[in-house]
């Protein structure tokens, strides 16, 4: 119960910390897309997020994926 209690409580003040870095967002894709050249660059950022956030979750369901095979393989009971 301690643990979840410190848990909680750190995560708590990482992310009222972290208010600053939401408004800097805003402003930088306001500054992006007031002008065609921005706008281009805009999309090739939003490409960018979405290659970095898939590639996690591709690695991760790589290892999920070998591990359940691992784990059925070890399962099955050998045929006689």
């Amino acid at each position: 119960m301690r643990k979840i209690i410190t848990a909680i409580s750190i995560l708590t003040v990482v992310l009222m910390l972290e208010g600053t870095g939401w408004s800097q967002c805003a402003m930088c894709r306001t500054a992006l897309q007031s002008s065609p050249e921005g706008q281009a660059i805009a999309q090739g950022f939003r490409y960018g997020i979405i290659f970095l956030l898939a590639a996690p979750y591709a690695i991760m369901g790589g290892i999920s994926y070998g591990l359940v095979k691992a784990y059925k393989k070890k399962r099955t009971p050998p045929k006689a």
